[in-house]
C-alpha cells in the first residue's frame, strides 16, 4: 500500500469521524425523539402568544405585539405587521416535527447555523414566542434538502433536523405592512413638483382616458428626453410601498409633489433626503370617501423610507425628463 493510498485512507476516516460528531446526539431526558414536535407545549398555549421576538447577530432585534388584537412591530411606534408573516413563523414553531437527531456538541453548532445569535458570526436567528407566564425560543439555523432546516430549542445542547422552513425577515422593515398608497395613473388629474430651489414641474392630462401625460412650460429650446417621460410621474403613487417607517419629523428643505385625481382627491408628498435614505411624508385632503378614510387613517402622523426609484419620479428636476443640450 503506497503513501497516496494510506492519505486518501487518512481523509476518508476523518470525513466520517466529522460525519459522525455532526450528527452525534445528547442524552438529555425529555427532549422529543424522530417523529414528534419539536415544542410538544406550545399548541396548548398558541393562542395566548402576544409577542414575538427575533434576533440575530450584529443586526436589529424586532418585536412584534399584540395590541387589541392586531400584530404591530415595536420599536416603529406599533405599526402594523404583516400579519400572515407572523402567523406563518408561529405556525412554524407549533407544527415542526423532529426529522433526525443532530449534533448536541455546542463546539459544532455554528456548522448548522444553531449558535447563538450573539456570537461573531452567528447565522442562528432566536424567535422567541411568549405570553404574561409562558415563553418558547427556537434558534433557526440553516437551510437543509431545500424544505428543511436546522433548528435547537434556546437552552437545550441538542439540535435537530426539522420538517419547517419559515421565511424569517432579514429587516424590521420587511416585517412592516408595507402598502402606503395604491393610485393607478389613469386616476390622477394633474403633478406638480416643487423644489425648495424654486424649481418646477407641471403635468397633467386633459381627460381621464389619456393614455400619457404632457408636459407643459417646457424651457424655450428644450426638448423632452422621449414624449412619454412625464408617464413615470403621474404613476408614482402606483404600488407605493415602504421600506421602513417612523413618527413624521418636520420636513425641512423637502420637494413638494401635489397629485391631483379626476375625482377630487389631492394627495401631496414631502420628500426628504437624510443619510442617503428617502423619507415621505403625506397629507390628503379634497374627496370624502371611505378610500379616504381609509388613506388618512394609514397615512397620518408617519414618514415613509421608500425605494429610491420612487423616490426619483417624485423629485423629477427638469435635467431629468430633457434631451441634454447639444454644446
Amino acid at each position: 500500500m503506497n503513501s497516496k493510498t494510506l492519505r486518501l485512507i487518512g481523509i476518508i476516516t476523518a470525513v466520517l469521524i466529522a460525519g459522525l460528531f455532526l450528527v452525534e446526539t445528547g442524552d438529555d431526558a425529555g427532549t422529543p425523539t424522530t417523529g414528534q414536535l419539536l415544542l410538544p407545549d406550545f399548541r396548548a398555549t398558541a393562542n395566548d402568544i402576544d409577542r414575538v421576538t427575533i434576533e440575530r447577530a450584529s443586526q436589529e432585534s424586532v418585536t412584534i405585539n399584540k395590541v387589541d388584537g392586531r400584530w404591530r412591530v415595536g420599536g416603529r411606534g406599533d405599526y402594523p405587521a404583516k400579519t400572515g408573516v407572523v402567523r406563518t413563523v408561529l405556525l412554524s414553531l407549533a407544527d415542526a416535527l423532529v426529522i433526525e437527531a443532530k449534533t448536541a456538541n455546542p463546539d459544532l453548532h455554528a456548522r448548522l447555523g444553531v449558535d447563538e445569535p450573539n456570537a461573531n458570526g452567528s447565522k442562528g436567528i432566536m424567535v422567541t414566542a411568549s405570553a404574561d407566564d409562558v415563553s418558547h425560543a427556537v434558534i433557526f439555523g440553516t437551510t437543509a434538502q431545500g424544505d428543511y432546516r436546522y433548528a435547537r430549542v434556546a437552552g437545550e445542547n441538542q439540535s435537530w433536523l426539522i420538517d419547517q422552513n419559515p421565511d424569517i425577515p432579514a429587516t424590521v422593515g420587511a416585517w412592516l405592512e408595507s402598502d402606503i398608497i395604491d393610485i393607478d395613473a389613469s386616476r390622477i388629474k394633474a403633478v406638480s413638483v416643487q423644489h425648495p430651489d424654486g424649481e418646477a414641474i407641471q403635468i397633467d392630462k386633459f381627460a381621464e382616458e389619456d393614455t400619457d401625460f404632457r408636459v407643459t412650460d417646457i424651457p424655450d429650446g428644450r426638448e423632452l428626453s422621449y414624449s412619454t417621460v412625464a408617464n413615470g410621474i403621474g404613476g408614482a403613487l402606483n404600488d407605493l410601498d415602504l421600506d421602513d417607517v417612523r413618527a413624521a419629523l418636520p420636513a425641512e428643505e423637502a420637494v413638494t409633489t401635489e397629485f391631483r385625481t379626476f375625482d377630487g382627491l389631492t394627495i401631496v408628498a414631502r420628500t426628504i433626503r437624510a443619510d442617503d435614505e428617502n423619507w415621505i411624508s403625506f397629507e390628503l385632503s379634497g374627496a370624502d370617501s371611505e378610500e379616504a378614510t381609509k388613506l388618512r387613517s394609514r397615512i397620518d402622523g408617519w414618514q415613509y423610507k421608500v425605494a429610491d426609484y420612487k423616490a426619483n419620479l417624485l423629485t423629477r428636476r427638469w435635467e431629468d425628463i430633457l434631451k441634454p443640450v447639444e454644446e
